[in-house]
């Protein structure tokens, strides 16, 4: 209600310390404000949000009084055309030194683009060790380590997703809003989805466009109600290195789509996916890792940073145990871990995963494997006996079912994968009061200048 509504304001302010989300945290008057573009240390001017009354507010940076050394020039200008810098809801934040911020902060996805990459780090490592000591009662320092070869943090997508305007133009969400701002190539992606020119592609009665690249192949898939005339557009602007994907004619699809392309929230493993039509091309990529080939959908889950998949199960095999028995891949996806553990191993795998598509990728993906999957819920799994469980759920976590389970197996070791501090925290409190002690915990930077990272943690018992 308008008249309970709490107006927008400007403060100055010092910054704190780092928080969830890539903000930073401040007070005025006591009250907690979460800061988006800041830094800890820095003294900033900031415009709050106006809404209903809170416990907090929420706020972005207008000007940066005093910045600190690890301040660099907001690398969202690289992806904006020029004349959408200044005013027209692109934005920019302030270089090196203090200085002002024009109203509009840029577009949402990069919370880092304006922190040295290191820096951006030890951000991540310190909200890491917050969310264990605060969610999970564990105290922990844990470091976060960069991607094998990584340089300057801006070409590791191989998956994106793009919003479209409703003049058709394809962009990135502005922070907490609907807005899209159009961009002139997907940020932060790699090889050939960077070679892509956006400018050139108006695409009216699209919602979204889905980017994904592996090997030497990728695929569009448009989201929403293009006409026939604008799919021949998409077609003959995609390079033919690109098969070509959209929703079947049916009812608008509202509901959005976890991480590379899981339903999110709990009820995931049930929500049934829109289907697609190929235009162009083929429905299924080949993703290669380490000399295994793996089948995965053109909409299906794969880890987004090009190096992702190749680093996260050699850091699962080296966890794994001197001689291993059995082992369970809980949210196996089309099986990358799983089948790269067995394979090391020689062991039986069992794979569970709620999204059909993606077990049926798995069988073809472990056909060399003495391997059994099951289209299901993980909550709904009877585990069967293994000493290795393997799992890497979707941001939600495992919670408590599928912790409860793993408790009650007979794993003595556990490797857990996970892309979200918060709700790892809250599940690594409930496997170390069921018995299992923490042996590492480590954090992977594989979703650089965003406020995201990857962990793996090795519990045994």
């Amino acid at each position: 209600m308008s008249d309970t509504s709490v107006p927008a304001r400007e403060l100055t302010l010092d910054i704190e310390a780092p928080a969830a989300g890539g903000t930073s945290i401040a007070r005025h008057d006591g009250q907690v404000v979460f800061v988006s573009g800041a830094l800890p240390g820095e003294k900033v001017r900031v415009r709050t949000e106006a809404g209903p009354p809170a416990r907090f507010l929420r706020a972005a940076v207008t000007e940066v009084i005093e910045a600190t050394v690890h301040r660099v020039p907001d690398r969202r200008l690289d992806y904006v055309p020029g004349d959408s810098a200044d005013g027209s809801g692109a934005g920019f934040a302030a270089g090196p030194g203090a200085g002002a911020v024009p109203d509009s902060a840029g577009f949402g996805g990069m919370e880092f683009a304006h922190v040295d990459l290191a820096h951006s780090r030890t951000l991540k490592a310190e909200v890491l060790g917050d969310q264990l000591q605060r969610i999970g009662h564990i105290d922990r320092a844990a470091e976060v380590l960069p991607a094998p070869g990584e340089t300057d943090g801006t070409d590791w997508r191989t998956r994106v997703q793009l919003a479209v305007d409703d003049e058709g133009r394809a962009g990135m969400l502005a922070p907490r809003s609907h807005a899209v701002i159009p961009v002139t190539t997907p940020p932060l992606a790699a090889g050939p989805l960077h070679d892509l020119d956006m400018t050139t592609l108006h695409v009216p009665g699209v919602r979204r466009l889905e980017f994904a690249w592996a090997g030497d192949h990728g695929a569009l898939i448009v989201r929403g109600r293009p006409t026939a005339q604008v799919l021949d557009e998409v077609e003959s602007w995609l390079p033919t290195s690109f098969s070509l994907l959209a929703e079947a004619a049916g009812p608008e699809q509202s509901h959005g789509r976890g991480r590379g392309g899981r339903p999110r929230g709990r009820g995931r493993s049930h929500a049934p996916a829109p289907a697609l039509r190929v235009i162009r091309g083929d429905r299924t990529l080949t993703e290669t890792v380490d000399g295994g080939e793996f089948a995965v959908g053109a909409d299906g889950f794969w880890q987004v940073h090009r190096d992702a998949a190749a680093l996260l199960s050699s850091e699962v095999v080296r966890a794994l145990p001197a001689d291993v028995e059995a082992i369970t891949d809980l949210y196996c996806g089309v099986g990358l871990l799983g089948i790269t553990a067995a394979r090391a191993t020689g062991a039986p795998l069992f794979g569970v995963e709620g999204v059909e598509t993606a077990i049926a990728h798995a069988r073809d993906n472990a056909a060399d494997l003495e391997a059994r999957f099951l289209a299901l819920s993980v909550d709904r799994a009877r585990l069967p006996d293994s000493d290795v469980i393997i799992l890497d759920p979707p941001r939600a976590g495992a919670g408590r079912k599928a912790t409860s389970a793993i408790i009650e197996s007979a794993a003595r070791t556990v490797v857990y994968v996970s892309c979200d501090p918060a709700t790892l925290a809250r599940d690594l409190a409930a496997l170390t009061g069921g018995g299992f002690g923490i042996e590492s915990l480590t954090g992977f930077d594989l979703f650089p200048l965003t406020s995201h990272l990857e962990t793996v943690t090795v519990l045994r018992r």
